[in-house]
């Protein structure tokens, strides 16, 4: 019993084999067009910075009355990763 030999059988179907690589090669094509793309795709960026300044007031200053004050009540935030 002699096994199918699909090189063979291209050989002798050229036409056939041709068609079916066009057939291909436009269904990829048209399945190319349909894909969602765009230049900027929407997405939000979840991060936040806040910059604590008092003029005049030395740094130690700031830190312990401004920034310190705000980074306690934004870790009180449910959805907060990391301060």
């Amino acid at each position: 019993m002699t096994s199918f030999n699909l090189s063979e059988w291209a050989l002798r179907h050229r036409s056939f084999v041709i068609y079916l690589m066009i057939a291909a090669a436009l269904a990829g094509l048209y399945a190319y067009q349909g894909l969602g793309r765009e230049e900027d795709p929407p997405f939000t960026i979840k991060t936040m910075v806040v910059k604590t300044m008092w003029p005049g007031a030395t740094t130690s200053d700031t830190v312990e009355q401004i920034t310190d004050r705000i980074e306690k009540k934004l870790e009180e935030l449910p959805d907060l990763d990391y301060v």
